[in-house]
């Protein structure tokens, strides 16, 4: 089953990487679309950037379809952390393909100094995604996915 959900992941993820590209280009986190912008003292710590309107209208529409099986399901904790969990992994892989198949980017083009709005890196990885991964552990963890 975890495996099911890891392709269903990656080729969401894929897809969702190619149509950000196209929107956004070379100019990501949507600094050239028309939308609203967020810059205040908790936007800058958490994501080390401003929040835009797009990105949180993004983020509502795959709490949405991430929660999907909750219509056939009954609702519970460990469930809505396994889902949240998932959802953590989720947006680290989109993030990293979007460099991957954006061809203004590329692997090469992966790393502090080439990307304007992730400035703080880690071990070659940029800090968010060290906290999604850490994030997303944790709520897997607790939604008893590891579990004998």
């Amino acid at each position: 089953m975890i495996l099911k959900i890891i392709i269903w992941m990656f080729i969401l993820a894929y897809f969702h990487a190619r149509q950000e590209t196209e929107i956004e280009g070379k100019a990501g986190w949507a600094r050239h679309l028309p939308t609203f912008r967020i810059n205040i003292f908790i936007t800058k710590l958490i994501l080390g950037k401003e929040l835009t309107g797009y990105h949180i209208f993004m983020l509502l529409m795959f709490l949405t379809i991430f929660h999907l099986p909750l219509l056939f399901i009954h609702f519970n904790w460990k469930t809505e952390c396994i889902i949240m969990g998932f959802m953590s992994y989720y947006w680290i892989l989109e993030d990293f393909l979007f460099f991957i198949v954006n061809p203004h980017f590329g692997l090469c083009k992966f790393k502090k100094g080439c990307i304007s709005w992730h400035k703080r890196f880690c071990f070659y990885l940029p800090v968010s995604y060290w906290s999604g991964i850490i994030i997303g552990t944790v709520l897997l963890i607790l939604g008893g996915l590891f579990n004998g």
